[in-house]
């Protein structure tokens, strides 16, 4: 099949330019997704209180999850205290309770409030959470 011109991608092809054909000339111009946005230095974040601003945008969006959302904030709170904070479980906390509050009729409009401290706590956490801005998307 010499002229066969399928694609196929497991997975997905994000921020890619994929072209077929013989002596194909593509000019393309690719910008940066929600995903990547720019991230503070993780030395200059103040988790606690990130995650304190954090808890006031959840909770006020009165989910029907408010207490799951409450209590998995407290989760990150309680490890974000501790001497020797284990990244892990500060981040799957927060994403329990970004999850929860997804499901609330005004998360997409609260992401612009909660954006800039989600970006500090991820930034904070590492790039193993970098996954946790898909929710501001």
């Amino acid at each position: 099949m010499a002229n066969d011109r399928r694609v196929s991608i497991d997975g997905d092809a994000v921020g890619n330019v994929i072209t077929t054909g013989d002596s194909s000339l593509v000019e393309a111009h690719v910008v940066a997704g929600k995903h990547e946005m720019q991230l503070p230095d993780p030395a200059t974040v103040d988790v606690a209180m990130d995650l304190a601003v954090i808890r006031g945008i959840l909770v006020g969006m009165g989910s029907e999850h408010q207490k799951k959302i409450g209590r998995a904030i407290d989760d990150a709170t309680d490890e974000a205290g501790k001497r020797d904070p284990d990244k892990d479980e500060l981040g799957k906390a927060l994403e329990r309770a970004l999850s929860y509050a997804k499901s609330a009729t005004t998360f997409a409009t609260e992401t612009k409030k909660l954006g800039p401290h989600l970006r500090s706590a991820v930034a904070w956490l590492g790039e193993k959470w970098h996954g946790l801005l898909n929710f501001l998307a």
